[in-house]
């Protein structure tokens, strides 16, 4: 039944218009009696499904005479569902009513199996696509930071390389899925949260904490699954956008632009088309003539086709994609990078395909296989003080497979698969006597129950089993969560995660940052063992009622996650060298632990959002550079609060204030005459967005939007300054102020 509802769910198509006399015609509307558009209504007997229309409305033909379930989903909204007779030749009059609740939300992320969100064992949230647009976000990168428990933190002050932290974990830590499927390779993940277009994403959803068996062992501390755009009905949308952003000498003008076009011909099959351009301008915060964000180009385009089989029992899906970039940063930009004291240059290239075979067998059995391939590569120029030699090149071809299995019952779930893949480096950085050539092939089986045990409580166990390449023999990764139900309004859970990151090339090598004009290299001792890890959690969540038209929820959540054999880069000098070496080795033990509160409030279309994290992250020993048991860039307490506020006249206001913490981080001499370990103040931010829609009849509108990004523009005050600069001392909000002025057209 899981399968069945992920099959209709992704067929969402426009009805094809129906005569008074006959069919289904309807309209959901909001406790208090307001139209809900964009409603998906589902007829699950008959594998059909339509969105409703700005008044609420919807039509579903032909529907043949019979016994007949309607089940009704809106964001925001709790699951309706109806039972009806209808009888042939006659036309059945309905109206369905919502009434906001917080876990509804139909996720398949935490387990790969359909379920409420309510319903799932192990911690996790969603973004849905209406927060990606009221953030004006233009990359994942933007999509996600207003997610509780989540950061995203810029590495680099040349090249402005990101990643994305969650229980205080570095981005390795996280594991990041496109559509289920981790085809992000080393390569790929260097820059990778800021070349996938947010436009391409229907929802992201975040599980914090090991996850299910179904999953790599290195998703520590989570999952991150971003969820495509899939067609509901005929339809384009374009979209172009401006954003000016604060610097010394001015305000620097990005212009973006993208576009959606959807072909659903029929309620079997659909296209989509997409396609994003951006060209962010570079600007130099402080004026010393070296950027501090980073020209960035971005073109990106691809397609989508999904078709239904075996009398919409089965599903065929098939994508393509191409993403191009040009990144650089330093000084004197116009110039070539060879002629100028610093400067990170990356010519980049992805190009991915995908094809799936999703199939219900019966009412118990479904099963899903996916083939992956990605071929990520770069030209590269990491060179300071006019480096003729410091170009390099590196190709990263991947190819991956998944299959996974479920066996449904009256009680539970059980699932297996098996995943297997082929991960090829070809680094080469002549100027540095780099040269990497590594082949990993992985090949994982997993098994897992998700089992109720009476009314309240849910287990959910397994086992994974991982033979990699680069670690002697096979590596066993238990996971287990517990969910209980005390009353309907309380939920407990408690998980435990046991994973391994392999000694691998990590996207921290494939970058090399540059310092004191030198160049940052990170070679792996020859000794390098596999990392391992045990995560623990435990959360309590409570959802009491407030009302027909309003809902919330207050959380809070444990977690404690120890790191054996920790990997950690030391400085590791040879005088007779021109780079600075830093050597990646295993360092003892570390360990991560904390609290994060949250609450929620729904009332109809207003959301409210806030979360507040209290963690430690220590290191089982002092490391050698400072002396210091506290992990680097890891702060004490950080936090979000954000609004969504529909106002009246078809205007939406987003408002969000973002808390980050002091830290520790490691400066190096270079522009400061030696090596220092600084405590960074704390930052508090605040974006605002206005948008306002009009109507031009049908499903047709325009919609325009204003924001402000880092309104009180706080951004961090000392940045290293001119050729001899440490890229690596960065830390707070990515950005300065920004302003960003946007109009979407959809027909």
């Amino acid at each position: 039944m899981a399968a069945l509802l992920a099959l209709i769910g992704a067929a969402r198509s426009a009805a094809i218009p129906c005569p008074a006399e006959t069919g289904i015609h309807g309209v959901v509307v909001a406790a208090a009696g307001r139209p809900v558009a964009g409603a998906a209504v589902t007829l699950t007997t008959m594998s059909s499904s339509v969105v409703t229309s700005e008044d609420g409305r919807f039509c579903l033909h032909p529907v043949n005479a019979g016994e007949h379930r309607l089940v009704v989903y809106a964001e925001g909204y709790g699951l309706a569902e109806r039972e009806f007779v209808v009888e042939d030749g006659r036309a059945l009059k309905v109206e369905i009513r919502l009434r906001a609740a917080f876990g509804e939300e139909m996720v398949v992320t935490a387990t790969r199996t359909r379920k409420r969100l309510a319903e799932v064992p192990l911690h996790m949230q969603t973004v849905p696509r209406s927060r990606i647009e009221s953030v004006a976000a233009r990359t994942l990168a933007d999509a996600v930071e207003w997610t509780r428990g989540v950061r995203v933190e810029t590495t680099c002050q040349s090249c402005n390389s990101s990643q994305i932290r969650l229980l205080g974990l570095r981005g390795p830590y996280a594991q990041l899925l496109v559509d289920g499927q981790p085809t992000l390779s080393s390569l790929a993940m260097v820059y990778g949260i800021e070349q996938l277009p947010a436009r391409l994403i229907d929802t992201i959803e975040v599980v914090r904490g090991g996850g299910s068996p179904a999953y790599g062992a290195g998703a520590v501390a989570g999952v991150i699954n971003l969820i495509p755009h899939h067609p509901d009905h005929t339809h384009v949308e374009a979209d172009a956008r401006s954003e000016r952003m604060s610097g010394a000498a001015g305000a620097a003008e990005t212009p973006s632009y993208s576009l959606v076009a959807d072909w659903t011909p029929g309620s079997q099959r659909a296209v989509t088309f997409h396609g994003q351009v951006d060209r962010v301008a570079p600007v130099d915060v402080d004026g010393d003539g070296f950027s501090d964000v980073s020209i960035r180009d971005l073109d990106a385009v691809g397609a989508r086709y999904h078709e239904f089989f075996l009398e919409g029992s089965a599903r065929l899906a098939a994508e393509v994609n191409q993403m191009t970039e040009f990144r650089r940063g330093g000084d004197r930009l116009h110039l070539p990078p060879e002629q100028v004291d610093v400067a990170e240059q990356l010519d980049s290239s992805r190009r991915s395909a995908s094809v799936s075979w999703l199939h219900t067998v019966s009412p118990r059995w479904d099963w899903r296989a996916t083939a992956s391939h990605a071929a990520t590569g770069r030209a590269s120029y990491y060179g300071a003080g006019g480096d003729p030699g410091a170009f390099g090149s590196t190709r990263n071809p991947l190819w991956v497979f998944d299959s996974h299995v479920n066996r449904g019952g009256a009680q539970g779930t059980v699932s297996f698969g098996v995943q297997g893949a082929a991960d090829l480096i070809d680094d080469r950085q002549p100027a540095y006597g780099r040269v990497i050539r590594e082949t990993y092939r992985s090949v994982s089986g997993f098994a897992q129950d998700d089992r109720r045990i009476g009314d309240r409580v849910t287990l959910l166990y397994g086992l994974r089993v991982d033979r990699h390449s680069a670690v002697d023999g096979p590596i066993v990764s238990p996971r287990a969560a517990l969910m209980w139900t005390p009353r309907s309004d309380l939920t407990v859970r408690v998980s435990h995660s046991a994973g391994f990151l392999p000694p691998a090339v990590f996207d921290e090598e494939l970058h090399i940052a540059l310092l004191g004009g030198k160049a940052m290299v990170v070679r792996d001792d020859p000794g390098l063992r596999e990392e391992t890890s045990a995560a623990r959690m435990v959360s309590l969540e409570w959802r009491p009622e407030v009302g027909r038209r309003t809902s919330m929820v207050v959380d809070s959540t444990l977690f404690d996650t120890r790191i054996d054999d920790l990997f950690h880069s030391l400085e590791a000098d040879d005088p007779a060298t021109p780079e600075l070496e830093f050597v990646r080795t295993n360092f003892g033990r570390a360990r991560v632990r904390g609290v994060e509160v949250g609450w929620g409030l729904r009332r109809g279309r207003l959301t409210v959002d806030a979360g507040f994290a209290w963690q430690q992250a220590e290191l089982g020993d002092a490391e050698p550079d400072f002396g210091s048991r506290m992990m680097f860039r890891t702060p004490e307490e950080y936090g979000t609060v954000s609004v969504q506020w529909p106002l009246p006249r078809a205007f939406d206001l987003f408002a969000g204030l973002r808390y980050t913490g002091s830290m520790l981080a490691p400066h190096y001499a270079g522009y400061i005459p030696e090596d220092r370990l600084e405590v960074t103040p704390s930052f508090l931010t605040w974006d605002l967005g206005l948008s306002r829609r009009f109507a031009l009849g049908g499903d047709r509108r325009v919609t325009a939007t204003v924001a402000v990004r880092n309104l009180t523009d706080l951004y961090q005050r000392d940045l290293d300054r001119g050729p001899f600069r440490d890229p690596s001392y960065v830390y707070g909000p990515r950005f300065p102020r920004s302003l960003v002025v946007g109009l979407k057209v959809d027909l």
